[in-house]
């Protein structure tokens, strides 16, 4: 049987060599369409309804509550363009733990299609957080004049919870990469949406009142990466 997604009428087919993984498939175009409703919502960018849990220079992460659990927003200027931005998250996810001490490793598991992906990374021990792992099934679409990265978390059989790290789930993990309008050419605006369920000994209470830090710090070790390394391989001449 043939299986196909379709995002805000833009239809994809599953690959018969990936009919194993119709799950993490569909997974991926359900996430995808629930960022695109997120994104839709009449105050996503002035956060309105929002609340703000923190923020530093050029970095604000802002929080509200939904039937799923509490979704983190965060918001800050990269100097990179958005269409390298999203290479790097689309291509280069695996060098993360280089540069981020919040991230133990990352692995591309399969690549389904050209904008379909299951990916799997595992956390470092952060404050109270000891370290986790997910296993997320990820979209990529090109959304207005930006683009946007989806994902969620799957069930893989090949890949079972172990004792290294508590299995996690992500209910939504979302990247939105528009070109800055001061200098769209060589830098963007990034908005991230977590919601995770963190799972193990922990306190909900206790996880929300860090999380907004935590999704601060890793815009903060992204923004460094970005001008300190993909800025000046990227664009020598600048």
């Amino acid at each position: 049987m043939v299986k196909w997604i379709n995002i805000a009428g833009k239809e994809e087919q599953l690959p018969p060599e990936y009919a194993k993984l119709e799950n993490a498939f569909t997974t991926a175009g359900d996430v995808m369409n629930d960022a695109l409703d997120l994104l839709n919502t009449s105050d996503f960018h002035t956060k309105t309804s929002w609340k703000l849990d923190c923020k530093s220079e050029d970095i604000s992460v802002h929080y509200k509550d939904f039937p799923d659990g509490r979704y983190f927003a965060g918001r800050c200027k990269l100097p990179l363009a958005a269409k390298d931005l999203m290479y790097h998250f689309k291509n280069d996810l695996e060098k993360d733990s280089e540069w981020n001490e919040n991230i133990k490793y990352v692995k591309k598991l399969h690549q389904i299609t050209n904008n379909v992906d299951c990916v799997t990374y595992c956390s470092n021990d952060v404050m109270i957080i000891k370290s986790r792992e997910f296993v997320t099934a990820r979209c990529f679409r090109e959304y207005k004049n930006g683009y946007l990265l989806a994902g969620r978390s799957i069930d893989l059989k090949e890949l079972p919870e172990t004792s290294a790290a508590v299995r996690a789930y992500m209910h939504l993990g979302m990247g939105l990469a528009t070109p800055d309008p001061d200098d769209p050419e060589y830098s963007c605006i990034y908005e991230t949406v977590a919601c995770m369920d963190m799972r193990g000994m922990l306190f909900k209470s206790a996880v929300n009142q860090i999380m907004g830090r935590l999704n601060l710090k890793d815009m903060e070790e992204l923004r460094a990466h970005c001008k300190n390394v993909l800025r000046k391989e990227l664009y020598p001449n600048l």
